[in-house]
């Protein structure tokens, strides 16, 4: 039996979400992925590892994207998905997929896709402790997939001049980004992610078009908080407050 599901209020305009205290609840890095991807607004999109949904209900609540896919494993996940489906009353507007992203040739169409955005697990199976729960085990470790894996489907859903946007840690930058070059994902803009002005980066933010030929763009580094811990200025831009 899953643990209580719970009712989160976004506070954007009345969209919600539901999450489950037994599942990985979303953090920052959804929402700072969601304020970083770009598309046209009537392109179509996809969110890989999905989880609850956070990156493809943002996408809408920040409009975005007038429809979006989400792609999940986890067929629990996938249900509290729909149940905020229905709670958002965006029937018309989100797609639930469940499955493996291993499988993209029989879940979507190929090179369909204007904008693929992906929270993955950051940890590969080599490292770190393993968790006691299985399902954040999923979310935070290379278990079902891998980076290479998660790649190889981007660049089967991306049409030419696709846009794919991901959120990942600073220790696997030169994975990803020589990975992405593999793909035909070429790297154009880069972002760099610090708790507080000087300390180490925690996340960076890439954006790679497929078959592109733009130079990269490192973008300013985006501070989360002030010395006392209080959320930046554009941090709050971000969350909408």
């Amino acid at each position: 039996m899953a643990g209580k599901d719970q009712l989160d209020d976004l506070q954007l305009g009345g969209w919600k979400i539901w999450q489950n205290e037994d599942y990985f609840r979303f953090g920052t890095d959804g929402v700072l992925l969601a304020d970083f991807a770009a598309c046209k607004k009537k392109g179509r999109v996809i969110d890989l590892c999905s989880g609850t949904g956070i990156v493809a209900f943002l996408l809408l609540a920040y409009e975005k994207a007038e429809q979006v896919e989400a792609l999940e494993i986890q067929p629990y996940l996938c249900r509290l998905m729909e149940k905020s489906i229905e709670e958002n009353q965006c029937q018309d507007r989100f797609r639930v997929i469940e499955g493996d992203l291993n499988k993209i040739e029989s879940l979507c169409p190929k090179h369909a896709y204007d904008l693929v955005t992906v929270n993955p697990p950051y940890e590969p199976l080599n490292r770190g402790l393993v968790g006691e729960n299985p399902h954040k085990n999923i979310a935070r470790r290379e278990e079902c997939c891998n980076l290479e894996e998660v790649l190889c489907a981007a660049e089967r859903l991306l049409n030419d001049g696709g846009r794919f946007c991901m959120v990942h840690r600073p220790y696997r930058m030169a994975e990803c980004l020589l990975a992405m070059e593999k793909h035909k994902l070429r790297p154009s803009r880069l972002r760099l992610v610090e708790p507080r002005q000087g300390e180490r980066p925690i996340l960076f933010l890439v954006e790679g078009i497929r078959c592109g030929e733009r130079e990269l763009t490192i973008e300013p580094t985006l501070i989360l908080h002030h010395e006392d811990g209080s959320m930046s200025e554009e941090l709050k831009k971000i969350y909408r407050r």
